[in-house]
């Protein structure tokens, strides 16, 4: 490497070293997530609408296959890659498996779409969503059999242990256990995905209250309340790799808001119609690959397997 070169890459190194300290690596977990969330969108509306058979089906399975790969990629390396593989491959996991794999089985089951009496689609169910919902007490059960683990992490879990009285009964956790953080943010992404779809479409279930109901307004108040506050409790993180862990768990809940602005009317959901704006799904491609890279090349402690600070 030349001098050149090499200044070049420190003056780099240091410009993105700053948006890897708090709040700022905050704010970039964010808005890389929130990208994810809209791409995710555009994928998945192509895969299911736009692919003809039989490439809807091989190109979802392809790239959950490579998902799968990632994840195994990351066990082993540091928590900041660790964590940002398993993140990533979750991703095209849950994409590609699931949100394709959800609608071939309500059609398989002949799960029918429950649509409110109003005849408004976008605050109906369709036969996938009917069948995630019924999901939820999988979930929920997995969720509480997953919380008398001494060893969880997971502070949602913490918290609700905490104020149900069952710390000292499941103990304190292993001393010097540290877990895999790619199988970490694997399975907290998709478990929080998981959990946030049920909650949303029961919220939303017109055979329950449906969208213009007191109850359905003050559960999602209290929500996106939950949202707001896990995403500034995101800024607050000081470790890279801890920061996207949490980061999972915040904009998963925190995209509870926009998805519910939507059911209203309220928000118009460009990201669903990437042939009529591929200037801005472009630039939030951009976006996210440049919040990506800032979280892939930080520093790490050799001795700790950490983010440098």
């Amino acid at each position: 490497m030349t001098t050149t070169t090499a200044n070049t890459a420190s003056t780099e190194t240091s410009r993105l070293g700053r948006l890897r300290h708090a709040p700022w690596l905050g704010v970039v977990v964010i808005t890389l997530m929130f990208c994810e969330k809209m791409l995710a969108h555009t994928y998945t509306a192509i895969t299911i609408y736009v692919l003809p058979e039989p490439w809807k089906y091989w190109i979802p399975g392809i790239v959950g296959a490579i998902g799968v790969w990632l994840v195994l990629r990351g066990m082993g390396r540091d928590e900041v890659k660790g964590s940002l593989l398993g993140y990533l491959g979750a991703v095209l996991i849950w994409m590609s498996w699931f949100e394709s794999g959800h609608p071939l089985i309500a059609s398989m089951a002949q799960i029918p779409t429950v649509i409110p009496e109003d005849g408004n689609v976008m605050a109906g169910l369709l036969g996938e969503h009917v069948f995630l919902q019924m999901s939820g007490l999988f979930c929920v059960v997995l969720l509480f059999f997953l919380m008398l683990n001494k060893d969880v992490r997971c502070r949602m879990l913490l918290w609700i242990r905490r104020r149900i009285g069952l710390a000292e009964t499941i103990g304190k956790p292993t001393q010097g256990y540290r877990p895999n953080v790619s199988r970490v943010a694997a399975f907290e992404y998709i478990f929080v995905t998981w959990f946030m779809y049920v909650l949303m479409i029961t919220i939303i279930d017109p055979r329950l209250f449906g969208l213009h109901h007191p109850v359905t307004y003050i559960a999602s108040t209290l929500v996106s309340l939950w949202g707001l506050y896990l995403l500034y409790k995101c800024t607050q993180q000081r470790e890279v790799g801890l920061a996207v862990r949490y980061g999972i768990g915040a904009a998963g809940v925190a995209w509870f808001i926009p998805e519910t602005l939507a059911f209203y009317g309220w928000l118009y959901e460009f990201y669903l119609r990437v042939d009529l704006h591929p200037i801005p799904m472009a630039i939030i491609f951009a976006l996210y690959v440049f919040c990506f890279r800032v979280l892939w090349q930080a520093p790490i402690d050799e001795r700790t397997g950490r983010s440098a600070r």
